[in-house]
Order: C-alpha cells, then structure tokens, then sequence
C-alpha cells in the first residue's frame, strides 16, 4: 500500500493525528443498479463482476484525486485546492471515467454467455458522481485516509436523494452549487438541470446534474486521429515528474503550449461550452505570422492531435501522447508528415520540419520541464501520490455491499 506523504501542519486530536483542514473538492463515485442482479445463489458470479468494475474506478480515479477509501460499492476521493489548474480537468477526469466504465459494461454484456440473473442482468448497473467543494481535514487510520468535517456530512448525505424520482436520470454527477462556482467554467451552469435536496438539521440544497448518458452516446463512437511513428517526420520525447491530468495542463493551456513550441503567444479560439474540445483552435503567432492549428482528436490525460495547414495547400498533423509512469509521465510527440500539396512543397517542408523545427522543440521541451520544477518546488503544484487500494479493502468494501444489497 502507498503511503501518503506526510503534510506540512498536523493537530492532535484524541489518539491521531489530523491534518489542519483545508479546502478543496470532494468526489463519491457510486455503482449502483444491482439490487434486483442479485439473488443468494448467484453471488460468486455478482461479486466478480462487482470487483472488476470497482477495480475500474480506482484505476481510474487517478491525481490530482486521491482515494480516500472505499465504502462498499463507492469510490470516495478528494482533490485539495491547487492541485490542478484548470476546473475542465476534474470535469474531464468525470467523465472519462464514465465512459471506460460503460465501455467495460458492454464488453461484459457482450462477452458474457453464462443464462444466470447476475449475469443477464449486468446491463442494468450504472454509475453516479457526487462533486462538492468545501472544507476537511485528513485523519489516518491504519487502513484508509479519512475525511472529516462538516462538508464531508453534506456529500454523503446526498448520496440519498430524489434525483432518480424526480428527474428520471439513472447515472449523473451531480454537482453542488460550490462545487461549480469553484470550478470557474460558468457555461457549465448552462448544461445542467438545477435541483434541490432537502435534509434534516440541513435544509434546502441546490444542485446541478448532468444526465451521463447522453456523454456515453457522443463518446463511444468517437473518431481518432492519431500520427504513429511511422508517419513522422520524427518524433521526440521527455519525462516530467508530475502525473498526466497535471501534465496535460501544460501541454493543453495556451500560455504554456507557446513555450513547448517556441511560438511569441498562444490564444485559443472555438471554446465549445467553456471547455476545450475537438474544434477548438490554437492561434500560434510567430511575430507577425498567425498559424491555426485545430484540434482533430481529444482525448483527456492521454493523447490529443491538431491538424496544422501548410502553404500550397497541404497540412500535416502532430500527435501529443501522456504515458503514466514511475517517474511521473512520459510526453512523446508525433509530428507528421505533410499530406496533400505539391510534391514538392511537402518535401520542402518535412526538410524544414526536421532542420528548423525540430531544435525549437526540443528546446521548448527542455524549458517546459524547468518550469514545471520550478512550479514544483514553489509550491505551485502538489505531486499528488497515486494510492495503491490493498486487495483485501477491496474484498471488504465488496462484501459490505453485497451484503446491503
């Protein structure tokens, strides 16, 4: 099991230690649809399913989440305040993990030739996030991290609501009105269906919810555009000591995308409801030169392409990967032949992409790299550690809800 790094401040509290509370967003994410899969002869074969999509969450609950523990079916992480840069990255980071837990819902439907109830009925479980923005403190126990506090009560507490009554959505997240207002993209507003909880010694709470299905219906079928090796003109990569949601932010924001490619500034134009998408255009200006680039493929945390036009016509494309590992993520770019044109302008322009930009870019790297130290060791961002769930909590949380079921 990893440990968690040992905070700065601590208070004595009883017979452990408490961190000093602090703010920042909590996250519950609940599997939930399987009372009626369940029936007592069929609990090996719910239990296994049950374990494989709860392992999915916690692979996929990565930083700037952290796990606090497991309790039954549910994932409770949190995410303190400045461990990442942009509000779309926890949105990002949702909703990516609902659409790798959809797909692992249908390659089980799909794969699964056993007649039984758990079985034929594995279709019918479904996910639900709970995001609130508040105060807590972190006490350790021998197991777990727990969250403490007030803000801690609320979230749990709207794990019981009326949303499934009310709205009819069986998988959302739901946000709470702090949440949203911290995460700084007030588009976002506009896309939800506001709603409100009432609780005792609580009263009325506004919420916001997304319906996920719609998410999973625009994402399953999403194109990728994506250069390899062998369609590029060279490619280059570079290790930095941060996790890939943390990296991806300085390979996606324009302020810093400038730096990686030498470019005077960067703008980014076509923002789709607050957030950057496919579509959305980067203005690189080269002194009085202006070059689009768009995005052709995104994919959060792990791979995204722009498509960039080049005189006489043609255009080539460049592949930005995040690869997690032991030092943090390995960033390798994919900077494509040029496609299109005259024969003669692309080859002048491959040329020019190895002789001329290629030393900027690796340069760029290099000064990407010293920044991101830099931010490190100001204080600026928070390495993050990726807790590691031993498999016996596992069985544990599985059990309990089994057994709620």
């Amino acid at each position: 099991m990893q440990v968690l790094e040992e905070p700065a401040f601590w208070l004595k509290t009883g017979e452990h230690d408490m961190q000093q509370s602090q703010d920042g967003y909590l996250i519950i994410a609940d599997i939930t649809g399987y009372t009626a899969f369940l029936s007592e002869s069929e609990l090996d074969h719910a239990k296994d399913s049950l374990r494989d999509l709860l392992d999915l969450l916690i692979e996929n609950t990565i930083p700037p989440q952290v796990i606090s523990r497991l309790e039954g079916d549910a994932v409770i992480s949190y995410a303190p305040e400045g461990s990442f840069q942009e509000g779309q990255t926890l949105v990002e980071l949702i909703e990516g993990t609902y659409v790798e837990f959809r797909r692992a819902l249908d390659l089980m439907v799909l794969n699964t030739s056993c007649n039984c109830l758990a079985c034929r009925n594995i279709g019918n479980l479904d996910l639900k996030f709970f995001v609130h923005y508040g105060r807590f403190a972190l006490e350790p126990l021998p197991a777990y991290t727990e969250l403490i506090g007030t803000d801690v009560n609320l979230i749990h507490r709207l794990t019981k609501n009326s949303v499934t009554k009310d709205l009819g959505y069986h998988a959302y997240v739901l946000y709470t009105q702090a949440a949203l207002e911290n995460l700084g993209i007030p588009e976002l507003f506009d896309q939800l269906t506001p709603h409100v909880e009432s609780y005792e010694h609580i009263g009325e709470v506004k919420v916001f919810l997304l319906d996920m299905h719609p998410v999973w219906e625009t994402r399953k079928h999403r194109y990728h555009t994506v250069i390899e090796s062998e369609q590029a003109v060279y490619v280059l990569e570079e290790e930095f000591p941060i996790a890939p949601a943390l990296l991806w932010e300085y390979f996606t924001k324009p302020e810093y995308r400038a730096i990686v490619l030498g470019s005077d500034s960067q703008r980014i134009e076509e923002i789709k409801e607050g957030r950057i998408t496919d579509g959305s255009v980067y203005i690189c200006a080269h002194g009085k030169n202006k070059i689009e680039q768009t995005i052709v493929d995104w994919h959060p945390f792990e791979q995204y392409t722009v498509k960039t036009p080049v005189p006489g016509g043609g255009f080539n494309y460049t592949t930005t990967c995040l690869t997690p590992d032991e030092a943090g993520t390995k960033a390798t770019l994919y900077f494509g032949k040029t496609q299109e044109g005259p024969s003669l302008i692309r080859g002048l322009m491959n040329y020019g992409n190895r002789k001329m930009v290629k030393p900027t870019i690796i340069e760029g790297l290099d000064a990407m790299k010293d920044l991101i130290e830099n931010d490190i060791n100001a204080g600026k961002i928070a390495r993050q550690p990726k807790i590691q769930i031993p498999a016996d909590q596992i069985e544990n949380a599985l059990i309990k809800s089994l057994v709620q079921a």
